[in-house]
């Protein structure tokens, strides 16, 4: 994507300070995760769009690029925060857990 390259730089940092963390305090039973969500359908995000028309073209040109052929939607990120949070995941630590539909795979 042109013109990211500030937005791109500042989502490898967290990656990067999840992995780190995520050794710097294991001697205090911190687990550090990232989850790194894609185009999720939220109010504030599809009025930034701008008028009905143009967010339902935007929607759909989104909807083209994933593998999943939607928008996610604030229910699915917040599952997978969830799990995270659980112990459920006690063994997953300094991960980074995409919810995309697939968009990080093409």
């Amino acid at each position: 994507m042109e013109a990211f390259g500030a937005y791109s730089a500042s989502k490898a940092a967290v990656r990067s300070f999840a992995r780190t963390w995520s050794n710097e305090l294991k001697g205090r039973g911190i687990r550090v995760n990232v989850v790194s969500p894609a185009w999720i359908e939220t109010p504030g995000g599809t009025a930034s769009f701008g008028d009905e028309e143009t967010a339902r073209a935007m929607k759909d040109h989104v909807a083209a690029t994933v593998p999943k052929g939607r928008m996610g939607q604030p229910e699915e990120a917040a599952a997978a925060v969830a799990f995270l949070a659980s112990e459920q995941s006690s063994y997953v630590v300094g991960s980074n857990l995409y919810v995309d539909g697939g968009a990080n795979q093409i």
